[in-house]
């Protein structure tokens, strides 16, 4: 049995569950398979894979993870004012002139050009700072970083560049989450290749890295120095390809509060455009979310929500703030009343409404709709306590 620890309820009758015990037993089962020796780089860009970086951020570096990496640098800031100490990498593009703040925070930032890397020279020498750098190359995506050729003489010439610490080199696969490895292991071998010669003439940085969550689970060869896991912290499979191992455990739970419920007639319209017409005596009920809060309004929409364990339809257009279910079938078998339970992620009695499924029903990717949340919903942080061995665990990775 698992009992789950109690939380107030938020100022919005909608939110997020974030599941530390699930979290935690991730970063675990990713140690595991990449062993003591490897840096793990937990990837919570994105607030978090929308799972809330200052929850997941502290959470994970608890468990093991040994740094943090992100996209910009204001969440690298929000990080440090929320008390984050531990290394913080900015995978993504980051202008000259930010170098007084990479120094100011303590920060480890992508380079791909000579000019950035002299901007941050400057700034860094003023401040008295020092900035780590990760250069990145670029072995087959053709999105940042440097050509293999050039790599040598670029990291020859940043031994020019005071102030400036270069701490690690990687590379970022394109098709690691597809069952054909064949360009992913092209694309590894092109960095390996460049790593040797790269040691043979002394300029190897100490932390090579490669390895996403897709390349974690289906390409061994690339954990090298260190690994950069993302989509996986948070119990979500890479790719129907590239599955995650029953071990791993979805982090996260949205839920909201029913605000109304009301009865309609045959012919009654629902929401903008009454675009959805009652075709018989209908029992609907008002859900306090909206496309504002990442529940999109079209082409394609959510689908459904859990109501009583059971399929709650959407009707109508969803609003901005608000969304319509139809309940007429749940009500028949028990009356649904203002305050009851609606689940938008995750398990309510028997039924199941998972990442993967919702990510089907919209036409994208489990990344997106997380990702897409938005920083209005409320993360509550919970914590699960197995009280016994029990069978009853939840199958929502996806």
């Amino acid at each position: 049995m698992i009992s789950q620890t109690p939380h107030p309820l938020p100022n919005r009758p909608t939110w997020l569950e974030i599941d530390l015990t699930a979290l935690a037993g991730n970063v675990r089962a990713l140690r595991r398979i990449v062993g003591p020796q490897r840096q793990l780089f937990a990837v919570v860009k994105a607030n978090a894979y929308g799972h809330g970086a200052e929850i997941v951020g502290p959470a994970v570096l608890a468990a093991g993870a040994d740094r943090l990496a992100v996209a910009t640098l204001d969440e690298a800031i929000a990080l440090r004012r929320a008390g984050v100490r531990a290394p913080i990498l900015l995978l993504g593009y980051t202008p000259g002139h930010l170098g007084e703040e990479l120094a100011r925070w303590e920060l480890a930032a992508t380079l791909h050009d000579r000019q950035t890397a002299q901007a941050w020279s400057a700034q860094a020498l003023a401040t008295g700072g020092q900035i780590a750098l990760h250069v990145k190359v670029d072995t087959g995506m053709h999105r940042l970083g440097l050509v293999p050729a050039d790599t040598p003489s670029f990291l020859a010439g940043l031994t020019d560049q005071f102030g400036l610490r270069v701490e690690g080199i990687y590379t970022h696969f394109s098709t690691a989450d597809e069952a054909d490895q064949r360009y992913a292991r092209r694309q590894l071998t092109t960095f390996t290749e460049l790593l040797a010669d790269l040691s043979t003439a002394g300029l190897r940085p100490p932390i090579a890295h490669a390895a996403n969550s897709a390349a974690i689970l289906s390409l061994p060869a690339s954990h090298l120095d260190g690994v950069r896991a993302g989509i996986a912290l948070y119990g979500l499979h890479p790719s129907p390809e590239v599955p995650l191992p029953a071990s791993f455990r979805p982090v996260l739970r949205w839920k909201a509060q029913i605000a109304q419920v009301k009865t309609i007639a045959p012919g009654e319209p629902v929401s903008y455009g009454n675009m959805w017409t009652a075709s018989r005596p209908s029992v609907i009920a008002i859900v306090p979310v909206g496309y504002a809060d990442g529940f999109p309004r079209a082409p394609a929409t959510w689908g459904s929500v859990l109501i009583h364990g059971q399929a709650a339809p959407i009707v109508g257009r969803v609003c901005m703030d608000m969304t319509v279910v139809d309940v007429t079938e749940i009500a028949a078998r028990g009356e649904v009343l203002a305050g009851d339970e609606a689940v938008l992620i995750g398990r309510q009695k028997e039924a199941a409404l998972s990442v993967a499924e919702v990510a089907g029903r919209l036409g994208t990717i489990n990344y997106e709709v997380t990702s897409r949340l938005m920083a209005r919903l409320p993360r509550i942080a919970v914590e699960r306590k197995v009280m016994k061995k029990s069978h009853e665990r939840e199958a929502l990775n996806g």
